[in-house]
């Protein structure tokens, strides 16, 4: 793992905070993390991927980047318009677009609305949401409210120290080692002890999510070579996902390839293999 080098950029009022590593003059691979997760999370597939320019950021309303406003929502679709904007700031004429978990479906999204500026995109252990089906759409519209209306009454998650923080992290399946690398820009210092920064709207429902024939319509649209990486105890491993997973295969130029370890693998054991194919992918 290495720091890492601190950069900011704005698009659209919001502060986008990252990190980045490897040859400034590199190849540019941006990285978008997992749920809850933030730029770090790529710092132990950093030293393996040296020779590219790998530019992790922290999405909004996660690690050190702005939360959106009051009357925002945080749907998948809603940081790819500041996305466009920070590449477009960053000089990125081409790039690769890599993301993990929510950040692949992300990676998505913003592949597509690239067009081609993206030269391949890669998903480590993520993909579109698993479709909602057509008759759970008013549940799903009605859930998203309640979650609003409970906002008023939420709050801050604190932990007397930074240990709290990481024995919950690893009671949802991360390791130890992985669950410390990311607090740094998972937490802050307050008076009772350390709090979340992460703003509380990315636990809502979202109003409305993709269907199935949606998500077959962005996959088949997808022309640019793309690379899927499964970990063998990762999202196939939770009841529904294999389907999901499935149908990642839709992408006219894809190819999956399946490496060992949990879903956040590329923090853990499986950095050095991922980054082998990542730069294999890349490079050819």
């Amino acid at each position: 793992m290495t720091k890492g080098r601190a950069f900011t950029v704005m698009a659209d009022g919001l502060n986008y905070a990252g990190l980045e590593w490897g040859d400034p003059n590199g190849y540019p691979i941006v990285a978008l993390h997992g749920w809850l997760d933030n730029a770090l999370s790529f710092s132990v597939m950093a030293p393996f991927l040296s020779d590219y320019r790998l530019i992790a950021l922290d999405l909004s309303g996660q690690g050190l980047s702005d939360h959106r406003s009051s009357d925002a929502t945080y749907h998948i679709w809603d940081d790819v318009p500041q996305l466009l904007s920070v590449i477009t700031t960053l000089e990125l004429d081409e790039l690769a677009v890599l993301g993990h978990s929510r950040g692949a479906a992300i990676a998505v999204l913003l592949a597509t609305a690239l067009e081609d500026r993206c030269s391949c995109l890669a998903l480590l252990d993520g993909m579109l949401p698993r479709p909602t089906l057509e008759e759970s759409a008013v549940e799903q519209f009605l859930q998203s409210q309640r979650d609003h209306i409970a906002l008023s009454n939420h709050q801050p998650r604190t932990f007397e120290d930074i240990e709290g923080f990481v024995s919950a992290r690893v009671r949802l399946g991360f390791s130890e080692s992985s669950a410390r690398l990311l607090a740094p820009r998972a937490l802050r210092a307050t008076a009772e002890g350390w709090s979340l920064v992460h703003d509380p709207r990315l636990n809502h429902a979202s109003a409305v999510k993709l269907s199935s024939g949606m998500c077959s319509a962005f996959y088949a649209a997808m022309t640019k070579p793309t690379l899927a990486v499964v970990a063998e105890q990762g999202l196939r491993m939770r009841g529904g996902m294999e389907a999901s997973l499935a149908t990642v295969s839709e992408m006219p130029n894809c190819r999956i390839e399946t490496v060992s370890g949990s879903h956040h693998t590329h923090m853990e054991e499986g950095a050095q293999q991922i980054a082998k194919h990542l730069a294999a992918f890349i490079g050819q």
